[in-house]
């Protein structure tokens, strides 16, 4: 995997390598199989690179879309972004009062929501979303490889959130307004 992400310390520093390999100047990161961003999600490379950089921590992200699917069927999607922000500064807050004044859904540390939020359906069946607490184990498993010093750190000081937007197959509002937050 290289040494950028053993040589990592900070979670800013997971962030600047992640805007990295997103830019493909890194090859591989921790937690994904593939060398590159899924193919759906090309467009939003540079979005993720200004909220990597800007301490904004992505690890998994789809664009808002509808419409018929592969297999002829209607799917819709939510554009939604996982992440990782430290607690130690005032981007945390930032982030969540924009979020959240310009109606996105906030799921914290991906605490199980009261009511399932889907992310993914085909056909108004759901296929992909939140409904189930973010295993304890599950931080090492998508972060292997990283440095002990920074694991340490998004352990003790990183916040997991995954960020929505309520309304299926909109894929502007959710990157703006974060990227607003890192600005």
């Amino acid at each position: 995997m290289g040494n950028v992400w053993r040589d990592a310390r900070t979670i800013a520093d997971l962030g600047q390598n992640m805007a990295g390999w997103l830019e493909g100047r890194i090859s591989a990161r921790p937690g994904y199989l593939d060398s590159r961003p899924d193919s759906e999600t090309l467009h939003l490379v540079p979005s993720l690179v200004v909220l990597n950089r800007g301490g904004i921590v992505t690890v998994d992200s789809q664009p808002g879309l509808a419409g018929r699917g592969y297999d002829g069927a209607h799917w819709r999607q939510k554009a939604y972004v996982e992440t990782f922000i430290d607690d130690r500064g005032p981007l945390l807050k930032r982030a969540m009062r924009a979020a959240e004044s310009a109606g996105l859904g906030v799921i914290r540390n991906n605490r199980v929501p009261a009511v399932p939020v889907p992310f993914t359906d085909r056909d108004g069946q759901p296929i992909t979303g939140i409904t189930v607490k973010y295993p304890r184990n599950q931080l090492a498993r998508e972060w292997e490889g990283i440095g002990r010093q920074a694991f340490r750190e998004l352990r003790s000081h990183g916040v997991h959130l995954t960020f929505y937007d309520p309304v299926w197959g909109r894929d502007d509002r959710l990157w703006s307004v974060l990227m607003g937050a890192v600005r």
